[in-house]
């Protein structure tokens, strides 16, 4: 058997843009709750199974809200904030009314593009919400004063980086979107 053909291709996406952003975004609450109540952490350290596919459907549910609060960002902190907003819409809806006759290539490229801006978008919402989690374990007195400003302005740094990089994802995307339905006959 072949490794690399056990997991579908469209799964990988999924464990991207959902899992590894629902498990950032609730980590550090899972950590609060397991610190703050030590007879379900006993009990859950004695079912492996139950454990992680506890576990596994947190994260998977975390991912779902960090996703739909990255929507809420998408379009009201970075597509309204564009000094084009109003073609962006036109060119969007555009985009969704068209029908290709021949896939063009661009759209590939957009399908795979738009995963790394989901990811990156996801994670700057997620880490938002592991940085609220943050104070949750500092004033449980959890976590020392310096770890909690460590990871603290760890956190912030990556929400930098990911608000950078989802900024400038989306903007390829709405090219990239402008691009693809110029050439498409109107009928």
């Amino acid at each position: 058997m072949d490794p690399t053909t056990a997991i579908r291709t469209d799964t990988l996406p999924a464990v991207a843009t959902l899992v590894i952003p629902g498990a950032v975004a609730s980590g550090t609450y899972i950590y609060f709750g397991l610190l703050s109540l030590p007879e379900t952490t006993t009990f859950l350290a004695q079912r492996d199974v139950l454990s992680t596919v506890l576990l596994v459907l947190l994260w998977i549910a975390a991912g779902f809200v960090v996703d739909s609060v990255g929507s809420y960002v998408e379009v009201h902190l970075i597509d309204a904030k564009r000094k084009d907003h109003e073609k962006l819409v036109k060119t969007w809806w555009e985009y969704l009314r068209t029908v290709w006759t021949n896939e063009p290539v661009g759209q590939r490229y957009l399908r795979r593009l738009l995963v790394s801006f989901k990811f990156e978008l996801n994670m700057f919402t997620a880490t938002f919400f592991a940085a609220l989690g943050l104070l949750l374990l500092r004033f449980g007195y959890h976590i020392t004063a310096r770890a909690f400003y460590g990871l603290l302005v760890s956190s912030i740094v990556a929400m930098g980086v990911f608000w950078f990089f989802a900024r400038d994802s989306a903007d390829v995307l709405a090219n990239v979107r402008k691009e693809l339905t110029k050439g498409v006959i109107k009928k």
